[in-house]
């Protein structure tokens, strides 16, 4: 039997778990400042603005936190947020590499990908940076195949 946002059982079960870790209290409430965090725990793949904009919309009662029902119909909102692992995303992680690939080679230097990581966007630290590339294979001047990175990201 499927809940009213459309969750099976076992979707519910899932959220359910997931839910009851974050709760730290015991009050049926996860903080705010745990949504991103839980959605991701989850598969899903929401952006932080994403997470602002979903936090920003919630009335003042839910400042304490968010109670299980009112996750549930975020985790299940029409049109979701998207996976890490689809392929559509695959391929937009490839596009936006392709802006920074000035000889179209499929290659990145590691220079470059470190700028861009750690100054555009959400950016990364340098030691999230110097994580993130840690066994990721170079050719001899110091670049970087990126769409097996993208890959080696998404299945991770």
């Amino acid at each position: 039997m499927a809940h009213e946002t459309g969750a099976t059982a076992e979707q519910l079960g899932e959220f359910k778990e997931a839910f009851g870790l974050f709760d730290r209290t015991g009050h049926g409430k996860i903080p705010l400042s745990s949504l991103g965090t839980l959605l991701r725990a989850l598969g899903q793949n929401p952006t932080e603005a994403e997470v602002q904009d979903i936090t920003g919309e919630l009335s003042s009662a839910e400042d304490e936190g968010i109670d299980l029902e009112h996750f549930i119909k975020i985790v299940m909102r029409p049109n979701g947020f998207s996976s890490a692992n689809s392929e559509s995303s695959f391929n937009e992680f490839v596009q936006a590499f392709q802006v920074f690939d000035r000889n179209n080679n499929g290659l990145i230097s590691a220079g470059e990908l470190r700028y861009v990581l750690t100054s555009l966007g959400e950016a990364l630290s340098d030691a999230e940076v110097d994580e993130l590339l840690k066994g990721v294979s170079m050719d001899k001047h110091g670049n970087i195949n990126y769409e097996e990175l993208v890959r080696t990201l998404i299945n991770a």
